[in-house]
């Protein structure tokens, strides 16, 4: 998949190399982000095809993040999978609600992880 561009937001720097691990066999570029403001920034520069969120992150939360870049000013419309240890019910919901894509929970499985953002590129 040449010339696809994904966008890992974790601020584990371990987390963030577990998924460019599982999904270096898809063969896309995959950009990181360390924290909210820094997808964001991310998202601006780099335009994703996908973009990998996790919901525990310093500056702004993947919460926040989701709702910006589904809102007016940017209107994305490209799959966001949240892909993060906050796995109730209640955030699941919050995730679908605010148009997440899909919700992966930490600890991941990587062949799952794989499939599902292939599935979605």
């Amino acid at each position: 998949m040449d010339g696809t561009t994904i966008l890992v937001a974790d601020d584990n720097a371990f987390i963030r190399t577990l998924v460019k691990a599982a999904l270096g066999p898809l063969g896309c570029g995959i950009v990181e982000a360390v924290d909210g403001e820094d997808a964001l920034a991310a998202v601006s520069k780099h335009n994703p095809d996908i973009i990998l969120l996790d919901v525990v992150m310093p500056k702004l939360n993947g919460f926040d993040v989701l709702e910006i870049l589904r809102g007016e000013k940017y209107g994305l419309t490209c799959p966001i999978v949240m892909l993060t240890t906050s796995a109730s019910p209640a955030d699941i919901e919050h995730g679908a609600r605010s148009g997440a894509t899909a919700y992966v929970v930490k600890p991941f499985d990587k062949n799952e992880l794989r499939d599902t953002v292939a599935s979605l590129l």
